[in-house]
């Protein structure tokens, strides 16, 4: 495994590369038409709070949002957030770690982390998705995207080292960090990284998911 390589460098990677990023990926017309109905459909049955943890520009946390589902996005880049605030007036964007969200228990109906996770060491994954159970109302919904592969391996990231993840050791993460999953899936990209996503439903105290 390689050195460990905490949130605060890769932050300071995005804000050096910030401009360029969002001019490449910063609108959800640049994503993959599977990527956006994914989204839409994982977004269209929640009620309540939603939150975009690692939001990079806002462009997903604008396309989550609704009357119904105000959008919270925050992320660690401060030229991220500002680029979202001035864009998307109508969603709510602060700086803040995934590992330790500002946010009281239960405040969320849906938190999506769309390749937000892939630049977490997998040593410290648990303590994430944690932090996202902890801020979603029981059976609440998570949705990941991330980098798959069939083990944990690193890789060169375009702009800080990166992680892929097997669906099924993934998963077994998530489970630990009391989700039900509800469901998951690869998709080979020509030219790309594989894809992959999971879909989960925070537990009950009573272990539960519905």
């Amino acid at each position: 495994m390689p050195q460990i390589y905490s949130a605060i460098p890769t932050a300071q990677c995005y804000a050096s590369l910030s401009e360029a990023y969002i001019e490449l990926f910063g609108r959800v017309e640049q994503a993959e038409p599977e990527d956006r109905e994914l989204i839409a459909r994982w977004a269209q049955d929640l009620a309540g709070p939603v939150l975009d943890a690692g939001c990079g520009p806002g462009q997903w946390t604008h396309a989550v949002a609704s009357a119904e589902r105000p959008a919270i996005g925050v992320d660690m880049v401060p030229e991220f957030i500002e680029h979202a605030a001035a864009n998307y007036p109508e969603c709510t964007f602060q700086l803040a770690d995934m590992s330790a969200l500002p946010f009281p228990d239960g405040s969320f109906s849906g938190v999506l982390a769309w390749y937000s996770i892939i630049h977490t060491p997998p040593e410290q994954l648990p303590e994430v998705l944690n932090s996202l159970a902890r801020v979603l109302q029981p059976g609440g919904a998570l949705l990941l995207g991330f980098f798959a592969a069939q083990k944990v391996r690193p890789f060169e990231h375009k702009v800080a080292p990166a992680w892929y993840w097997p669906v099924g050791g993934l998963s077994k993460l998530v489970e630990a960090a009391g989700f039900e999953i509800v469901d998951r899936g690869t998709r080979d990209r020509s030219g790309a990284r594989c894809h992959g996503h999971i879909v989960a439903q925070r537990k009950h105290v009573d272990g539960s998911a519905d």
